[in-house]
C-alpha cells in the first residue's frame, strides 16, 4: 500500500484502515477503536499530508495490532491511530474509556455510536457506570443485527 493507494482509498470509499507491519487493510472482523490524543482533521489531504501523519506517528504506528485509520464525516477527512480489538464489549468499553465517539465494526461496515464516560465519582463508581454504559450499547446493537 503506497500514499497514493492510500489517497485513493479515503476520496473513493471514505475511508481506510492499514497496518504498516503487517499490511493488513481495511479488515473484515473485530472493531477499530481510536487511541487517544492521534486525531487530527483535515479540509483536504495530498499525499504529502498522509506522509507527514504518518512520519509524525511512526512509532505508534509500527505496533502490531496499530492502523492508520482515515474516514470522511461531513467533508472533513479525520486521520488516526485505531487498533482492532475482537471483542465487541472490550472495544466498546475501549472506546468509552479513550472518550471516542464511535467504533467501527469491520464486519458490518457500520459505526457504533458511543455515550462518554463516566467522570465524576470515585474510580469504582466510574468503572460501574461505563461497565453498564457498555452493557446498553451492546444489547442495543446486537439487537439491530
Amino acid at each position: 500500500m503506497n500514499l497514493r493507494n492510500l489517497l485513493k482509498e479515503i476520496n473513493d470509499n471514505g475511508g481506510v484502515s492499514y497496518n504498516f507491519t503487517t499490511g493488513d487493510y481495511n479488515p473484515t472482523d473485530g472493531y477499530m477503536v481510536s487511541l487517544p490524543g492521534f486525531e487530527m482533521a483535515f479540509d483536504k489531504v495530498e499525499e504529502q499530508t498522509i506522509k507527514d501523519y504518518i512520519t509524525k506517528n511512526l512509532h505508534d504506528l509500527v505496533d502490531n495490532n496499530a492502523y492508520f485509520g482515515a474516514w470522511v464525516d461531513r467533508d472533513i477527512i479525520y486521520f488516526d491511530v485505531s487498533v482492532k480489538i475482537d471483542d465487541l464489549y472490550e472495544a466498546c468499553y475501549a472506546g468509552i474509556v479513550n472518550e471516542q465517539l464511535a467504533i467501527y465494526d469491520n464486519a458490518n461496515a457500520v459505526a457504533i455510536h458511543l455515550p462518554s464516560p463516566q467522570k465524576s465519582g470515585t474510580f469504582t463508581q466510574q468503572a460501574t457506570y461505563n461497565k453498564q454504559a457498555v452493557d446498553r450499547v451492546v444489547e442495543e446493537y446486537l439487537a439491530i443485527l
